[in-house]
């Protein structure tokens, strides 16, 4: 079920991700994009940790400002040298 946020709101995205305990001392980037269309190289933002979750500012003034009615599928990407792996953890619905 994807996560219902309105177009006009300003708020932190979260997206839980599995993997080892040490994983919140790799570099972590978001890539919010309409569905169906995979990140290039200039869609990656730096995000943060918060536990066990990967965060961003979404909406007006953050990391992307949502359409509403458009689903976007949210992508996280994890510099784990040599590791890069990159994760589809949800989906967000603009309201």
């Amino acid at each position: 079920m994807p996560l219902q946020m309105p177009s006009l709101s300003l708020e932190y995205v979260h997206a839980t991700i599995d993997g080892p305990p040490n994983k919140t001392s790799f570099a972590v980037e978001m890539a919010i994009l309409p569905e169906g269309q995979d990140p290039g190289v200039s869609d990656w933002e730096t995000a943060a940790w918060d536990g066990d979750d990967v965060i961003c500012l979404v909406g007006p003034g953050g990391l992307i400002a949502l359409t509403k009615g458009v689903q976007y599928e949210v992508w996280v990407r994890i510099t784990a040298s040599p590791e890069i792996p990159v994760l589809r953890p949800g989906f967000i619905h603009a309201t």
